[in-house]
């Protein structure tokens, strides 16, 4: 495993010139994994217990040890079931920047939804809700552009629920209600394109199965010695890949990776481990998330 060790020291010296040690912060960043030579990590066979949590939506946690140890979440929508429907955050209105910082247990939350993610990347990391976001890439809330594509590749999905990804975008085609910009594709036509940054680190991306029935969301938790190291976005690749998508998008990660779902009480449960600031479980106000409407599953006999 390669590993990076950031040591910040902070002293304070007294009249004599000794040295007062004022305080002593250490954090460890896994890069990879163990301390020896590095290797990629083959999730083309991690094992995954599908769980239902809402009619045509499933849940699986996983775990990985080798190389490093990972942790992850995987969620499958099923874009043809009955009350599957979507909204990616909206316009702020007339203030300024064009989305506000919101954690994405708030925007779940505030708009009654069953589970969500965080999506494209913003400017800038804020320390409260409210903030003026600016968001990179293309989002789309509700047929209304909130943000333009530029360069960014993004995820679309129609009124009819129709989900695909495009690269470049000059132009968003017509009856498109919900789109979020990524930084990359990294599976088209069912191969690996090579594609996204090759550092590890958390990570949220979204992939489509060939016959569109089939949406994933997934979060690999990151930058926690111990926990969860973080993935490249080939290894990324290869898990869409094993759970069935044949085109995938990195969306936004680092601190920023979370996923959401409400629990029975409607109140909203982070299922994977944020690491905003780099303090495991503390979630990051993000300016951009992608959020979906389901039906509850029917009570049990």
């Amino acid at each position: 495993m390669v590993g990076v060790m950031s040591l910040t020291i902070s002293r304070a010296g007294g009249r004599s010139g000794a040295v007062g040690w004022a305080w002593l912060s250490l954090s460890l960043l896994v890069l990879s994994s163990g301390w020896g030579r590095a290797g990629a990590q083959d999730l083309s066979s991690v094992s995954l217990g599908w769980q239902p949590y809402f009619v045509g939506v499933d849940v699986a946690e996983w775990q990985a040890s080798e190389p490093r140890r990972l942790h992850g979440v995987v969620m499958r929508i099923d874009m043809k079931a009955e009350g599957v429907s979507f909204l990616a955050t909206p316009a702020n209105g007339d203030k300024p920047g064009e989305t506000d910082a919101q954690r994405t247990s708030a925007f779940l939350a505030e708009h009654g939804l069953q589970a969500a993610i965080n999506a494209a990347p913003f400017d800038v990391v804020h320390e409260q809700a409210g903030m003026p976001q600016d968001v990179h890439g293309l989002l789309v809330s509700e047929g209304r552009k909130v943000s333009r594509a530029g360069q960014m590749p993004a995820l679309l999905i129609d009124r009819g629920n129709r989900v695909w990804i495009e690269e470049k975008l000059e132009t968003v085609a017509a009856g498109v209600w919900n789109a979020v910009g990524g930084f990359a594709v990294i599976l088209r036509d069912g191969r690996a394109t090579g594609g996204g940054d090759q550092k590890l680190h958390p990570r949220t991306a979204a992939g489509v199965s060939k016959d569109g029935r089939w949406l994933f969301w997934v979060v690999v938790d990151g930058r926690q010695f111990g926990y969860s190291g973080g993935v490249t976005t080939a290894e990324l690749a290869t898990f869409f890949l094993h759970v069935g998508a044949s085109e995938a998008i990195n969306l936004d990660g680092g601190g920023t990776a979370t996923m959401v779902v409400a629990g029975s009480d409607g109140a909203p449960r982070i299922v994977n481990r944020p690491v905003h600031g780099g303090i495991p479980g503390r979630e990051r106000f993000s300016g951009c998330h992608l959020g979906l409407r389901a039906k509850s599953l029917p009570a049990a006999p």
